[in-house]
């Protein structure tokens, strides 16, 4: 692996890269990262990387464009990634995750059977993610028929897991999820959520700038954004442990929305409170509120207290049992699958890992907001 940073370092600054007292590192378990060459003090731009050295849309060959026209940036860069041979590409490559890690971290790639132990949160939005591959490769396929769907996969998630936020002439009025780029060495800093590198860039260079200390031998983050480990999971093959994310959540889902009737559905669809209830490290997001009054209270006393007219702390003793009983059900099932993942050889041991890591993240969150309640 230092051969191949090395290598990469060599053809980067040949076209500008410009790396300030940090170095890509390999790191035991955790693939490559950027870690600090010297003392580093805040407000320090440690990388420039020009915008020519970008991979965006602007640069992507035009016979790709023109076949795949009207379909997402995701898509293109993706299949450039496969069709594309050149001696620059060449020398970045190696140091992009390997097939095997992309499998292994990834839910998308999973076995169904380890899929279907997901938590909630995490499998709609590894639903939402297999619904936009099915509808990329569906367009790349018909374009490209000689493309093999495994080997547009790995491109595919290379795209999705080391894109950067990116907007020129061309790109600026595409919709916002097609303002991607990718760029050499920045896609090697991974993610924390405080403590992180901020980026930036205008019509020459994308730069990246401390904005705390670090010792030599420090390893740079970045942040990729305001993510709970579901999303971490799903989108970037990872999750942090709960302490670390101050982001993280659980869905709720699963366990309320059965309990409400068509009736009580409409109601909270046509109020703008139906899904999307949330648990994290404080509380219960204000929608499950809203969805659990739905449930135990009458309909007046509902849409009183929805429009302000009654004090939702009366009811809060009743709301609060019936949280309980919810929370006291997913717990229930998250030893269920801390159980099955234990006696399951279903897919790798990372694979394994990672969900169990998951589960145990979970189970913090439901066993305090537990604790909690019964106080």
């Amino acid at each position: 692996m230092d051969e191949a940073i090395e290598q990469l370092l060599e053809w980067t600054t040949s076209i500008g890269v410009n790396l300030n007292g940090i170095h890509p590192k390999a790191l035991h378990g955790r693939g490559i990262g950027i870690v600090a060459t010297r003392q580093l003090e805040a407000g320090e731009i440690i990388l420039k990387v020009p915008i020519s050295a970008l991979r965006t849309l602007s640069n992507t060959p035009k016979d790709i464009t023109k076949k795949l026209s009207g379909a997402t940036v995701h898509t293109i860069l993706a299949a450039s990634l496969c069709l594309e041979s050149s001696p620059e590409l060449d020398k970045w490559r190696p140091v992009f995750p390997s097939r095997r890690d992309i499998a292994s971290s990834l839910p998308i790639c999973w076995p169904a059977k380890l899929r279907s132990l997901l938590p909630p949160g995490a499998k709609i939005l590894l639903a939402a993610q297999q619904e936009k591959f099915n509808k990329d490769w569906a367009l790349v396929e018909a374009a490209y028929p000689q493309l093999q769907k495994d080997e547009y996969l790995y491109n595919w998630l290379l795209v999705n897991t080391r894109t950067f936020y990116h907007t020129n002439r061309k790109t600026d009025k595409l919709p916002k999820e097609d303002h991607m780029a990718l760029q050499p060495v920045a896609d090697l800093f991974n993610h924390t959520p405080e403590g992180y590198c901020t980026a930036a860039f205008d019509d020459r260079f994308f730069t990246f700038t401390t904005t705390r200390t670090h010792q030599p031998g420090e390893e740079v983050f970045i942040r990729y954004g305001p993510h709970g480990n579901d999303m971490l999971l799903v989108e970037y093959g990872f999750t942090l442990p709960s302490s670390l994310n101050p982001w993280d959540e659980t869905c709720l889902d699963p366990y309320i929305c059965p309990s409400l009737t068509a009736d009580q559905r409409e109601r909270l669809e046509a109020a703008g409170f139906w899904g999307k209830y949330m648990l994290d490290s404080q509380t219960a997001c204000y929608r499950t509120y809203v969805a659990l009054r739905m449930l135990c209270l009458p309909p007046r006393h509902w849409q009183d207290i929805l429009d302000g007219l009654r004090d939702e702390d009366e009811d809060s003793p009743v709301i609060n049992a019936a949280l309980l009983k919810v929370l006291t059900k997913y717990d229930s099932d998250i030893t269920s699958s801390l159980e099955q993942l234990a006696s399951s050889s279903v897919g790798d041991e990372e694979m394994r890992g990672s969900l169990t890591d998951r589960w145990l993240q979970i189970r913090q969150l439901v066993t305090a907001a537990i604790k909690r309640l019964q106080s």
